[in-house]
């Protein structure tokens, strides 16, 4: 709840709870499926919701990891700082590609594509990253559960706009240890190296497009790595 001083003056506690609103529909699954959709339905599951954790049972996994996406949409502004947040686990060790990008044909990362390593026990996976492009009220979440028959459960999944100590943290905790591949597009593409304040530091990697996953290179700075592609 939201106190408010007289005359309408919000107080601190509560101007940083609205920061930290979550800007994924239904993030917590209390509302069973809402706000989530399959997409590239090749292959065939059942999923489950209890306690706001869901299971997806696995029946027909189909070819490649898009074959079976379970998606939704998220508003980004163009400028502004994010903190995605999961909680994940599979029946047994399998990995999986989470993306935030352009709800289109044509690959446009905005956070670019993690290959996560599921285990048996729930694991805490966060990244942070900056809009670089213009803004989108209809980008795509997605988690890549195709080409795998292992099923999986997902729980408390959010988007937050990063506030203080979320920006302040550091890069090796916020991306590396959850998210050490990335999907080159395409198209020719530069990897970037940003500090937090938005200033292009390093052109860390670069490719003529197609070269599929590839490792993030390690760095030890506080900062944000963004995929672009180049257009000629």
């Amino acid at each position: 709840m939201h106190k408010i001083n007289k005359g309408g003056e919000m107080k601190e506690s509560a101007k940083k709870e609205s920061s930290k609103k979550n800007l994924i529909e239904n993030g917590d699954f209390s509302k069973g499926l809402k706000g989530w959709r399959i997409e590239n339905g090749v292959g065939k599951f059942s999923a489950k919701d209890e306690n706001g954790e869901l299971t997806f049972e696995i029946h027909e996994p189909g070819k490649e990891g898009w074959s079976l996406q379970f998606c939704s949409d998220v508003s980004l502004k163009a400028g502004e700082s994010y903190v995605f947040e999961m909680k994940a686990k599979a029946d047994v060790p399998r990995t999986m590609n989470v993306n935030i990008k352009k709800n289109s044909s044509k690959y446009l990362p905005y956070a670019n594509g993690r290959i996560i390593d599921l285990s048996t026990d729930w694991q805490d996976y966060s990244w942070n990253f900056t809009m670089k492009e213009a803004d989108d009220a209809a980008a795509l979440l997605s988690f890549d559960m195709g080409g795998n028959a292992t099923s999986w459960s997902l729980k408390d999944v959010s988007l937050k706009v990063a506030k203080g100590d979320d920006s302040e943290r550091s890069y090796k905790d916020r991306i590396q240890k959850n998210s050490g591949y990335f999907n080159s597009p395409n198209e020719p593409w530069e990897l970037h190296f940003y500090s937090l304040e938005g200033k292009l530091m390093k052109v860390l990697d670069k490719g003529k497009g197609g070269e599929g996953i590839r490792a993030y290179p390690r760095i030890d700075k506080s900062g944000v790595i963004v995929v672009k592609e180049i257009k000629g």
